[in-house]
């Protein structure tokens, strides 16, 4: 069977710090599940306060934007349920970047680099500091497609709506 694999980044929107200490783990496992119900798998993940990586392995018959909009709606339902945490809302800006196998042990280092990153720089400057990593030029505008067998497609291509 194939597989896609995707490193994506989903960010909380105006500077809010939805998953502190309290909820970090809870919200790693609660990731893994939502995305297994969903037909994905959850390679890895990095839970930061303001936003979460995760690696997943993607069947090319799922529609993975779909997925991803279910599992922010969910996390932030689990969020406030789970913690004393106030209700927060998702920024539009993902980052979709399709992986091969053998990235998989290096995008894990990454994703274990990322508080002492962020003891130094911001989102914003992840971002950029992303698209020079992946040699991407621009961002591209996300396909606003049903599906998502674009996906299989792309190489290195990261995404923003």
């Amino acid at each position: 069977m194939i597989r896609i694999y995707i490193h994506a980044i989903l960010y909380a929107a105006s500077g809010a710090r939805p998953f502190d200490d309290s909820v970090e783990s809870d919200v790693a496992a609660f990731i893994k599940s939502v995305l297994n119900y969903k037909g994905i798998t959850c390679v890895d993940s990095c839970v930061m306060p303001d936003h979460v990586h995760i690696l997943i392995s993607v069947p090319p018959d799922n529609d993975v934007l779909k997925t991803l909009e279910t599992l922010q709606y969910w996390l932030q339902d689990f969020v406030l349920r789970h913690s004393n945490q106030l209700p927060f809302l998702w920024s539009d800006r993902k980052w979709l970047v399709s992986k091969s196998h053998a990235d998989i042990a290096s995008v894990g280092k990454f994703f274990r680099k990322q508080y002492a990153y962020h003891e130094l720089n911001n989102v914003e400057q992840e971002w950029n500091d992303l698209l020079d990593l992946e040699e991407i030029e621009e961002e591209v505008p996300l396909p606003k497609t049903a599906g998502n067998n674009f996906v299989a497609a792309c190489d290195n291509l990261a995404f923003a709506v």
